[in-house]
């Protein structure tokens, strides 16, 4: 796109408004660029043509010394009817237009991939086809409003898709309501607890894309984000085969996978800094104050306990916010994490040990 065109639909305008052009194919983005210049030139000419009118009935029928006041009308049809209709037909074109817009984005070509996508507070999951998540993820670095550099808090999970192909997103959430929100795809849809909805885009060229929430659910809402990493198919193909679960590496190294692709990373760290939930780095055997008293010492029945129902025990001094994993987590999985936290305890167990069995004891 030339930024310089002076075209109405597109060029200057739309680089004005949007600063590139749509980075999906599909109806949904095109139409939504197209619907908001459309909207944006009709409100200029409706302005225009308003304080135009405006500007000449108060020069024209200004009250002048000498000359009586006359009775304005009170009707007249012709002229209700007319102010009435014609701004109604601009407002059924955007009607019948965002409609079609909708029915598109919501309706998936045959051929989609579909992912299943899982928002919770504060953090995104998808799962691929094959049951594979992703384990890879990053931090924001961004500059504050004194000019110093500041690492989020929150690690955004890294997420890709084929380039070319359609990608039907499934979406729920765990919790609240959250809001799927790419800025380069012009899209943002609500994601609900108990319901499903479904989203579709295509992303032709090769890139990163940031997801954001974009309905408030929280402390963390602002740093509820995600990248979308859009490969050529091939490669797509490759990673998500790759990011299979690696069971014969040892539950150890299957926690620590499904650390990050369970979204547990996004409020407990492993290197031993607060954030939304207590770090997992050395609590292993270790005892924990509880909110209202008592105390509790972390070992596999307490981990156990705290991921299934995380209401019973709450860490002094910690919010209960955690929701329950009951249901999307198998015995085997469960016992996975808690030998991570055991290998993030002061005395981990040997390699290839199951939790339980430290290093002194081999």
């Amino acid at each position: 796109m030339n930024p310089m065109s002076t075209t109405l639909a597109d060029g200057f305008w739309h680089w004005l408004w949007f600063g590139s052009p749509a980075k999906s194919s599909s109806a949904v983005a095109r139409i939504g660029d197209e619907l908001f210049m459309y909207i944006f030139w009709l409100s200029v000419a409706w302005f225009v043509f308003l304080m135009g009118l405006t500007f000449y009935f108060v020069v024209k029928y200004q009250r002048r010394p000498g000359k009586k006041l006359t009775r304005s009308p009170a009707h007249h049809t012709a002229l209700e009817i007319a102010w009435t209709v014609v701004p109604t037909l601009f407002l059924v074109y955007i009607f019948f237009k965002g409609f079609w817009g909708y029915a598109d984005a919501i309706v998936a070509p045959a051929n989609a991939e579909v992912i299943n996508l899982k928002a919770q507070k504060w953090a995104w999951r998808m799962t691929y086809p094959n049951g594979a998540e992703s384990p890879e993820s990053m931090r924001f670095v961004y500059t504050d409003s004194q000019g110093n550099q500041v690492t989020s808090a929150q690690e955004a999970p890294i997420f890709v898709v084929p380039a070319g192909k359609p990608v039907q997103l499934r979406m729920s959430s765990m919790d609240v309501i959250h809001s799927f929100w790419v800025p380069d795809f012009r899209s943002k849809f609500d994601i609900f607890p108990n319901r499903y909805t479904s989203y579709w885009f295509q992303a032709d060229e090769p890139g990163d894309h940031v997801v954001y929430c974009a309905e408030y659910c929280g402390d963390l809402h602002s740093e509820m984000y995600a990248i979308i990493r859009v490969l050529p198919e091939p490669e797509y193909r490759a990673k998500i085969n790759s990011w299979a679960i690696p069971w014969g590496d040892g539950l150890a190294a299957v926690g620590k996978v499904l650390y990050t692709t369970k979204g547990c990373s996004a409020c407990h760290s492993v290197d031993g800094s607060r954030n939304t939930g207590p770090t997992w780095k050395g609590i292993w055997g270790k005892e924990h104050e509880m909110e209202g008293g008592g105390k509790a010492v972390v070992d596999p029945n307490y981990i156990r306990e705290s991921i299934l129902v995380p209401g019973a025990k709450i860490v002094k001094g910690y919010p209960n916010q955690m929701v329950s994993y009951q249901g999307q987590l198998n015995d085997r999985e469960l016992d996975a994490l808690i030998a991570y936290i055991e290998s993030l305890g002061d005395n981990p167990p040997a390699p290839g040990a199951g939790y339980g069995e430290s290093a002194e004891s081999n």
